[in-house]
Order: C-alpha cells, then sequence, then structure tokens
C-alpha cells in the first residue's frame, strides 16, 4: 500500500499541531516543577512555625514536655529549651535573660498556681499543659489528677456552649 503524500500545506499545519502539544506539555510540566519548588522552599522557610502549629493543636490535652516551654513567658516555644538549674530544681529557658529573669525574681516566677485548684506549686516539678487549642499559653497543675479535671471540665464546657 502506497502512503499518502501530504502536501506542503498540510505539513506545516500538522508541524504546528505538533508544536502546539509540545508547547503545552511543557508548560504544565515547567508549571509542576515550579509549583513543587515554591512549596518545598516556602515549607522548609516556615518548617519551624509549621511544627509550632502541629505542637499547638497537637498536644491540647496532653503532657507538655519541659524541653519545649520557657517558665519565664509560660509559653511553648518554637525551639527546645535550654535547662537550667537553680536552687536544686530544674528548669527551662528560651534565653539567658529569661533565666537571669528567674534569679532575681524567684518568687513571680518560679512559683505559680495551679490552674485547676489554685494552689502555689514550684514550676520545676509540676505537670505542664496548653491552656487553648492552637494558644502557646501554658497552664501548670500540682498532679496528674488535677491535670486530667481541668481538660474535662474544659470539654464539658465546650459541649454546653455548642448545645446552645
Amino acid at each position: 500500500m502506497k502512503k499518502k503524500r501530504l502536501s506542503k500545506q498540510q505539513l506545516i499545519d500538522k508541524q504546528k499541531l505538533d508544536d502546539k502539544k509540545f508547547n503545552r506539555t511543557m508548560l504544565i510540566s515547567f508549571s509542576i516543577l515550579f509549583l513543587c519548588l515554591l512549596s518545598i522552599l516556602i515549607f522548609y522557610t516556615y518548617r519551624c512555625d509549621t511544627r509550632l502549629t502541629w505542637r499547638k493543636m497537637d498536644w491540647y490535652g496532653k503532657v507538655v514536655p519541659k524541653n519545649w516551654i520557657c517558665m519565664d513567658g509560660d509559653i511553648l516555644q518554637i525551639h527546645e529549651s535550654t535547662k537550667a538549674v537553680f536552687e536544686d530544681k530544674i528548669y527551662y529557658f528560651c534565653s539567658q535573660e529569661c533565666f537571669n529573669h528567674l534569679v532575681k525574681h524567684f518568687r513571680e516566677v518560679a512559683i505559680t498556681p495551679d490552674a485547676y485548684s489554685g494552689d502555689s506549686i514550684n514550676k520545676s516539678v509540676a505537670i505542664i499543659g496548653l491552656k487553648e487549642r492552637g494558644k502557646p499559653e501554658l497552664v501548670y497543675f500540682k498532679n496528674e489528677r488535677n491535670f486530667k479535671n481541668y481538660y474535662e471540665t474544659k470539654a464539658e464546657k465546650q459541649k454546653q456552649v455548642s448545645n446552645k
């Protein structure tokens, strides 16, 4: 069987059509590559903030590890805190300035009320939790029972508000 020969105009049209397909494919490929690269760069740039946001959501209702907090400002930190020993107790701080503030104002910084019972407790021996989901503020508890009761009470209040 003989192959059909294309006219010059048909060849030009076919070539234009092939070029359009190639250009479309290249445009889509480079767009996907660009979006992937941009996503990776954004995540790389904001990875610490992303992890902090995840911790603020995930650690609500759970015991917060002490090495992720600053006991001077009572907030969850982006990076791990520094351990410092003062008066035979271990405290965690984000900076030397915060530790110096503890040394100068020990009673105001190291002693805090239990969030559930109101008893005074030392932060170094307290159980630590997040005050609200998605917020970095911390609350301290004297024991595990107060810790559980605090979050159960908050959950009941939220149910009552949502039922109204």
